[in-house]
């Protein structure tokens, strides 16, 4: 092999794809924006809190408008590609998609819930600032716990934003163009799951079940190929959790959620401390929801995103309607 094709792929002319997710990463770890700023934390630890204030919803905000730049400037210098190919173009069924991806999380939670109350130990309750003495309503509860409901709707939404264009973005797609799908797919799960593991109280088994979610949300990517399914699914799945059961969220509780769940039980199924994704029932239901994605007749691409994707380089076509079957193929 000549010594420039481990750079160049001589049939497209481009940059192989294990160069182009280097280089994204470079660019986007440049100013130490997005990781620097993040929070650490080492060890177990007692439960944190998730800060829904206005400062850290701006914060996620220069984060998504960050890789968002970052990923556009791949796409158009090594590829030139549209920013519409990241997958987050108003184009097709997108709000489809979105409808989806919150429906099937809330009932993927609902799943978790209902093993770890069936295995004992978890029980529900409505917040207790919701009400005040002889059964009346304490509706300066209401007001707080619906104020937490909408900070942390619009947190949750760029975190999961965030976190899809890390995880299964510019890095993920490009690695997809040019290499079997198993090979990003693994990769980018193994760096979801290891990016939480400095979170509080997290196990083994909490870092599996992240990793397991990464291929969850790779396959949505992959069914669709666009971002508004998987990151519907990643928001909805933390909203229902955190805001709605009032579970932590990968060891990171809100404060003032609507229920209060109580996890008594077993912490190999319930997860404990860390929360429900650390616990065997996320594990089961996972499991399921890959199944469930990976087989649905009623997941496509959109024309208009199929057309985006092909509109670069047309012999693609193949690799793409292959990739969706199979998920094995690649161009490098």
């Amino acid at each position: 092999m000549n010594p420039t094709e481990l750079i160049l792929n001589p049939q497209t002319g481009l940059l192989r794809a294990g160069w182009r997710a280097a280089i994204f990463i470079a660019l986007l770890n440049s100013p130490y924006l997005i990781y620097g700023l993040l929070p650490k934390n080492t060890g177990p630890s007692p439960v944190a809190a998730i800060d829904a204030s206005l400062g850290t919803i701006l914060t996620y905000a220069v984060f998504v408008a960050w890789v968002v730049a970052v990923s556009w400037v791949c796409l158009r210098v090594l590829e030139g590609m549209n920013l519409s190919a990241l997958g987050f173009a108003l184009r097709g069924d997108w709000y489809g998609d979105v409808l989806k991806g919150c429906a099937i999380s809330g009932v993927m939670i609902a799943a978790v819930v209902a093993l770890q109350i069936a295995g004992g130990g978890t029980r529900l309750s409505f917040n207790p600032i919701l009400s005040q003495g002889q059964g009346g309503v304490n509706w300066a509860g209401v007001r707080s716990v619906a104020g937490e409901m909408v900070a942390a709707l619009a947190l949750l939404i760029l975190a999961a934003a965030f976190e899809e264009l890390i995880f299964r973005g510019y890095a993920f797609q490009t690695l997809l163009r040019g290499a079997p799908a198993i090979v990003p797919i693994l990769l980018l799960s193994i760096f979801f799951g290891w990016a939480h593991w400095h979170n509080p109280n997290r196990t083994l088994l909490s870092t599996a079940n992240t990793t397991l979610a990464g291929v969850w949300l790779s396959i949505a990517y992959l069914r669709t190929r666009n971002l508004w399914f998987p990151t519907a699914l990643h928001f909805a799945w933390n909203w229902t959790m955190g805001v709605f059961f009032g579970i932590p969220i990968s060891g990171l509780r809100i404060e003032r959620p609507l229920l209060v769940t109580s996890n008594d039980g077993p912490v190999w199924l319930t997860g404990g401390s860390y929360g429900s994704e650390g616990g065997a029932a996320a594990t089961v239901v996972l499991i399921a929801g890959i199944i469930m994605i990976w087989r649905a007749r009623w997941l496509r691409v959109s024309p208009e995103m199929n057309a985006t994707l092909l509109d670069r380089a047309p012999n693609r076509e193949a690799t793409i309607n292959l990739g969706l079957r199979s998920g094995f193929t690649g161009e490098d």
